[in-house]
């Protein structure tokens, strides 16, 4: 990624804007999250949108799990995302993507993919 793309790191996670107005979201590797992570990719998401919806692409292959609260401040915060695509890439994280959808029931459009290109393209049709 090029150095002139707006991007905000934190400990936790990695969110930048692309290009093609797609924000995308990369979790550390194998570290749990909860609220107050959840909250904090909101408010980045935010501050890189100046706090328009837009279209998120969450990477989940190596998230760690998400405490409950954390995923009710993400169905709670929908306003921020116009559609989320999840890219699962093993079983682990499509089972845990899975419980995410079928429990939270997000109001804003969410699918899984496993091919990053075929999550972007259908973003791309919620863009704001």
């Amino acid at each position: 990624m090029s150095s002139d793309v707006p991007q905000i790191t934190h400990e936790k996670f990695r969110i930048w804007v692309r290009p093609d107005g797609v924000v995308e979201l990369t979790w550390a590797p194998h570290v749990p999250s909860g609220l107050a992570d959840a909250q904090a990719t909101i408010a980045a998401m935010g501050e890189l949108t100046g706090g328009r919806p837009a279209p998120l692409l969450v990477h989940t292959t190596d998230a760690g799990p998400q405490d409950r609260a954390a995923r009710m401040e993400f169905i709670r915060r929908h306003e921020v995302v116009s559609a989320v695509a999840l890219v699962v890439g093993n079983p682990l994280s499509r089972m845990m993507a899975t419980f995410f959808v079928n429990v939270s029931k997000p109001k804003a459009p969410t699918r899984l993919f496993e091919d990053q290109d075929a999550a972007v393209a259908w973003l791309k049709e919620y863009l704001v």
